[in-house]
């Protein structure tokens, strides 16, 4: 009877060893021993950054019940991409914070803490999310272009992991004199916009940057995207407008555009700017964003 108990709840770990300082790999037997006594069989993968989490994945499928997360939301998004393309997008997805960036976790009121999280993932809670996809890229939070967007991926990984997200904050701020408009065509049945902007946001969820205020009527099982668009003005303005995000207030603001839309949502913009997918170095222009509502089942507290 046991033995049928564990072969219904075999779970594959993936986690990044250099997330959160190594934090996590220095619990490591903690967390095992946690999962275990939630009666799961837990087997272990430590990630690189050669990986092919898609063919580890591929390997497993047949052989676990769950998929369990361990890292930023760099890693999440790296696991979720591998879970698309080895095709098991009906095996559930635990999430334990580790790092920088934890916006997904936040979202989806998920611990910071191993043992909270692990009591989520224990509770065994399941919600289908929204996850999208730009140009055959997934991802479950956010997708941007323009200003600031290359930060995460240009801040030494030591500075982020001894100061956390002031550390992109700090870039950010280093980038502002040389902040330049982009021309950008964004069409969508909702909105047609063709102007030169600062920097734009599709949002699954309401928390990115870790503004948690960024889209307060986010929501990742409505099936459409959250979509926010800075105009070009200067920088004093465009600090103001950041203040009133902090506080929730900035929806309505003239120096801003934001609707909703259930996709898809083409971007063209003939500049060679960065773009980001949940913190991750993103696709070249034109994008094309589509939607895939409630098709990823995620443990929840």
């Amino acid at each position: 009877m046991e033995m049928d108990i564990l072969q219904k709840n075999r779970l594959l770990l993936i986690y990044n060893p250099v997330a959160g300082e190594g934090a996590f790999k220095e619990n490591l037997d903690t967390v095992v021993h946690q999962l275990q006594k939630n009666g799961y069989q837990v087997v272990v993968h430590r990630t690189s950054q050669n990986d092919e989490i898609d063919i580890i994945l591929h390997n497993y499928k047949n052989c676990i019940d769950t998929i369990v997360a361990a890292g930023g939301d760099g890693t999440i998004h790296k696991v979720v991409n591998g879970i698309f393309k080895a095709g098991i997008t009906d095996i559930p997805l635990g999430i334990i914070p580790v790092g920088t960036s934890n916006d997904i976790a936040n979202y989806l009121g998920i611990p910071t803490n191993f043992i909270g999280a692990i009591d989520v993932i224990g509770k065994r809670k399941v919600e289908r999310i929204d996850i999208g996809e730009t140009n055959g890229i997934y991802f479950v939070n956010v997708a941007s272009g323009g200003l600031m967007t290359e930060v995460p991926h240009t801040t030494n990984v030591k500075l982020k992991n001894l100061t956390g997200r002031l550390a992109y904050y700090l870039k950010g701020i280093e980038k502002l004199p040389n902040l330049k408009p982009i021309p950008v065509r964004i069409n969508c049945a909702e909105q047609k916009v063709e102007a030169d902007i600062l920097l734009f946001i599709i949002l699954n969820g309401s928390i990115a940057g870790g503004f948690k205020k960024l889209a307060p009527a986010a929501s990742m099982v409505d099936g459409k995207f959250d979509v926010l668009i800075f105009k070009s003005v200067s920088i004093s303005k465009l600090l103001s407008v950041f203040v009133k995000i902090l506080r929730g207030e900035h929806v309505g603001d003239s120096s801003l555009i934001y609707f909703q839309s259930a996709g898809p949502i083409e971007i063209l913009c003939e500049s060679a700017i960065a773009t980001d997918i949940d913190g991750e170095k993103g696709p070249l222009f034109p994008m094309n964003i589509k939607i895939h509502p409630r098709i990823l089942p995620v443990f929840v507290n």
